[in-house]
């Protein structure tokens, strides 16, 4: 049998420095609609194009751009470029439709567009709700022809996303609708207002499947694009501008230069790059825009999986000082360690100062530098418990030798106070503390109280063996101290909250079905969230699974949902048990499986929970590892504070069973 043919990747870099401009189209005071040249998207495009061939062997990518050429007439002017690899409308549309008609599932497909966007009236019967229609203006666009507006690009790549073909959207452009007059070079029109629309931007809507706007969620977050199954990069918010920049005489987006320049300097084939940690670094390199990424973006640049590790924080050192974007609202307690990502230095420092949203230590200057060598990225290497004292209880069987061995291992991931107890008669079985008992194979059972553990009996999934003393209490280690950080993040459901929360919440199965305790494997639930107070509200709605495991849910990017006072946020998810659970051996009858549905909501700034996540228990000891298939999520979607600031936990217990 032949083996199967190996993934294909796809590329179209459009580049827009030359725009056409015949009077075709009019404002409404009969003036004509020009669009100023830009200097470096043709540049941007090239340099894109050598990168993906270097690191990715990415040799025939797609590639539209008009080059700005000497023209006495700069009315008459036209790229050097061949028509047929004009950046028009019509081009982008065929290359859009080549890749559905040659990729397959599992291929991938890269989109990067340089030029200038804005925001348009819309069109009747497009299927947006807003005013104005984010869109990307191609170079033909005031010669009469359409823009690629955001919804219908949307369209295109849930058409190839339906095939399930892997996307990846990078867009350097604008889509503030600016009216800044400016010394600098922006890639939004300057200065203009409404522009009626002409009967070939309505022919668009006949010749594009619009689907109904009425979704479960309301994804819309950058150019109209809903990137639920895949991952778009902007270069900036959408009040913002995305500015052209010239290094060494060379002129290019700064939004491009900065992510080129990031990703060389950390090759993606030698070292784990996701679109989270680009994100951040791009956003130290910009000034007066800020980087923005959507839907998938955990995943690893240009691939499709996802680390195991801590997603990195960067921080900021300022006279010695490093601070870091948590706090005590992230289950960060004075004494835990960090370290530099990736993990290749010795350095390692403590925190001795903790407030409700960041942390900072004073570090030697060997240790800033070796930070900054590291592009200020860094990740947990202890969690601090606090002033308490971890304790845990022993089976005498496995002897002291194992005992001694698990204390070492132990500290080696903790920094509080440690404990390793004999279990005998002066601890109850429903004892508050974890405890390990002999599984009667040379194995590990891991025991703990039910609000901890979601249930009686020992932590599924988990077969903990080891071929020596050494290598049983290692795996030991690693399992606890797993369930001592879950542990710490649930207890933030406990506050402290100063007032009343000003929201509701309903979860319920979907369809107002009967509901069931437990629910049926793969039952679709609702969830709803209300802002009933005066202020702006942001919200994220995370699973602590019954591996152990901690995830974002929604939204899809890292940042926040934000609700305005008075509206309302709902979107549907299933629940699937993970195989790991299912091929647990137990005795237990009726077996279920609890998942914790936690909304953290915050008025008065947004903040990302990312610090939170943690990988599922039975794969704790791998969290070195470079990765793993995304693919399998057990649950699933079908700086500085204000005076206002407020912060809440709700959680909802859902029992899922297994039968």
């Amino acid at each position: 049998m032949a083996a199967p043919a190996p993934p294909k990747r796809f590329a179209l870099l459009v580049g827009i420095d030359l725009y056409l401009n015949d009077s075709s189209r009019k404002f409404e005071n009969g003036n004509p609609v020009s669009l100023s040249n830009l200097q470096g998207c043709v540049n941007d495009v090239q340099a894109i194009k050598e990168f993906l061939r270097n690191e990715f062997q990415l040799s025939k990518p797609s590639v539209l751009t008009s080059s700005v050429t000497e023209s006495i007439d700069k009315e008459l002017a036209k790229p050097e470029e061949s028509p047929d690899r004009w950046p028009t409308f019509a081009n982008i549309k065929r290359e859009f439709d080549a890749v559905y008609d040659h990729a397959r599932a599992g291929d991938l497909f890269f989109f990067h567009f340089s030029g200038h966007g804005a925001r348009l009236d819309p069109i009747d019967g497009s299927p947006t709700r807003s005013p104005k229609e984010p869109s990307l203006l191609t170079m033909d666009f005031c010669c009469g022809n359409p823009a690629v507006r955001g919804w219908q690009l949307n369209v295109w790549l849930k058409r190839l996303n339906e095939k399930k073909i892997q996307i990846i959207v990078i867009l350097d452009s604008c889509h503030s609708g600016g009216s800044w007059r400016t010394g600098g070079r922006f890639r939004t029109p300057e200065g203009w207002i409404t522009i009626p629309n002409l009967p070939v931007d309505k022919e668009v809507i006949k010749e594009t499947t619009v689907r109904s706007n009425n979704r479960d969620v309301q994804l819309d977050k950058s150019w109209s694009i809903n990137p639920e199954g895949f991952t778009l990069m902007a270069a900036c918010g959408s009040n913002e501008k995305a500015a052209e920049i010239t290094i060494n005489g060379q002129a290019g987006g700064a939004f491009t230069h900065a992510l080129l320049a990031y990703l060389k300097q950390n090759k993606p084939s030698a070292v784990t790059v996701t679109y989270r940690t680009l994100r951040d670094q791009i956003a130290q390199r910009v000034t007066e825009q800020t980087p923005k990424v959507y839907g998938r973006d955990r995943l690893i640049f240009f691939g499709n999986k996802e680390p195991f590790s801590a997603t990195p924080l960067v921080v900021k050192i300022e006279d010695g000082i490093v601070f870091l974007p948590i706090g005590k609202i992230h289950g960060v307690q004075q004494g835990s360690e960090f370290t530099t990502y990736p993990p290749t230095s010795e350095i390692a420092f403590a925190i001795d100062y903790v407030d409700n949203f960041q942390c900072s230590s004073r570090v030697s200057f060997d240790c800033t530098e070796t930070l900054r060598r590291h592009h200020c990225e860094v990740i947990p290497s202890r969690w601090s418990l606090g002033d308490g004292t971890f304790q845990v209880l022993v089976d005498p069987s496995p002897g002291n030798k194992f005992r001694g061995a698990l204390y070492r291992c132990l500290k080696n991931l903790i920094v509080s106070n440690i404990d390793v107890i004999v279990l005998d008669g002066n601890h109850k079985p429903d004892s508050n503390l974890l405890r390990l008992e002999n599984r009667g194979d040379d194995g590990i059972y891991i025991l703990g109280p039910e609000v901890l553990i979601g249930h009686k009996g020992p932590v599924r999934g988990l077969d903990i063996k080891g071929a020596n003393i050494e290598e049983l209490a290692a795996k030991s280690a690693i399992a606890l101290a797993h369930l001592a950080r879950f542990g710490q993040i649930l207890d933030l459901r406990n506050g402290p909250f100063q007032e009343l929360a000003p929201f509701e919440l309903k979860i319920g199965p979907e369809n107002n079905a009967p509901s069931a305790n437990p629910f049926p494997e793969g039952q679709k639930s609702r969830f709803v969230f209300e802002n009933i107070g005066k202020s702006e509200l942001h919200f994220t709605v995370m699973v602590l699974g019954p591996g152990f495991h901690i995830q974002q849910l929604y939204p899809s990017q890292e940042t926040p949902e934000t609700v305005p006072p008075g509206a309302m946020r709902s979107f549907t998810f299933c629940i699937t048990i993970p195989y790991e659970l299912k091929r647990t051996r137990t005795t237990e009858e009726g077996l279920t499986h609890r998942d914790i549905v936690r909304t953290v909501v915050t008025r008065g700034k947004g903040l990302s929970w990312k610090s939170l996540e943690l990988p599922d228990i039975w794969n704790a000891d791998q969290v070195e590892r470079r990765c793993r298939n995304s693919s399998e999520r057990d649950v699933k979607i079908v700086s500085d504070c204000t005076s206002d600031f407020g912060w809440w936990v709700e959680d909802r217990e859902i029992f899922t069973s297994s039968a």
